[in-house]
């Protein structure tokens, strides 16, 4: 990454505030996410205004974050699974025990921070939503897809009409061809973005299906192509991405179904146990 960027921030002139200070040490320790961050998620890290952030990159000489990434990204592209950094310091921290403790105290940070999803708005639209939904479908790609058909798998034990589509038809008419009314689609996308979901969203909202988005911090089209859109806090960690906080968020959303629905939720159980039971799909 830039050394001239690190040897700014390393500068006494850019380290003169409470501010500075933090956003110095955020940048150095970060230098290698932040093509990946906004003004607004570096704000809220660190418990400063998106202004204060704005000002202190025109001090480095920035005329906003976008300037700084396109000197930070060198017209690279950035997968979301590799690993980030040097793989020396990275053995040197395992062999330490700081490595491990720091991945843990990640997921820790991330999933404190899910309580303050569970509070916004969007929260109780989400659950609204999948519960009043004719049918839902949900779709995800790549590495997320495991996580979105579980989710599949495990709200379909809450409600009826719940589907997973892969697109593989090339269509997806059976969530398209506007033959029931009420459907709504959740599509779980997070960086490094699908190509697919975009298109996919603008699509379904075109045909009358209400979309949900869930993805991460760093979308910046979420709120264009959704009607509701729940933010989680994305990766940051030294190594791949993780789907821990992705799962809690899913986890917690199904929790939150069944206190709802209460008596439907085991109504509903009891006769897909006994299906289970008629198929055999289980060890008595």
């Amino acid at each position: 990454m830039s050394k001239r960027i690190l040897k700014l921030v390393q500068s006494d002139d850019l380290r003169r505030s409470k501010s500075d200070k933090l956003l110095a040490h955020y940048i150095e320790r970060n230098i290698a996410e932040l093509p990946f961050e906004t003004a607004r998620s570096i704000a809220h890290r660190l418990q400063v205004s998106p202004m204060t952030v704005g000002r202190y990159l025109r001090r480095m000489g920035f005329d906003g974050l976008d300037e700084l990434k396109s000197e930070l990204r060198h017209g690279s592209s950035n997968p979301a699974w590799q690993v980030k950094g040097r793989v020396d310091r990275l053995q040197q921290d395992r062999q330490e025990g700081k490595l491990l403790a720091g991945l843990i105290q990640q997921q820790i940070d991330n999933l404190g921070q899910i309580y303050a999803i569970t509070s916004a708005p969007e929260w109780q639209q989400t659950i609204d939503a999948l519960i009043g939904a004719s049918e839902v479908y949900v779709a995800a790609y790549q590495n997320v897809r495991g996580i979105a058909q579980y989710f599949a798998s495990q709200l379909s034990y809450t409600r009826p009409r719940v589907q997973f589509v892969d697109g593989l038809n090339g269509t997806y008419a059976e969530l398209l061809d506007g033959s029931v009314e009420g459907r709504l689609l959740f599509l779980h996308d997070v960086r490094r973005f699908s190509a697919k979901a975009r298109p996919l969203a603008l699509e379904a909202r075109r045909a009358g299906v209400k979309v949900v988005l869930l993805t991460d911090e760093f979308c910046p089209w979420g709120a264009e192509v959704s009607d509701i859109c729940l933010i989680v806090p994305g990766s940051h960690g030294p190594l791949w991405d993780g789907a821990a906080t992705m799962t809690a968020v899913m986890d917690l959303l199904l929790s939150n179904i069944i206190v709802v629905l209460g008596e439907e939720v085991s109504e509903r159980v009891d006769t897909l146990t006994r299906l289970q039971d008629v198929f055999g799909d289980f060890e008595t």
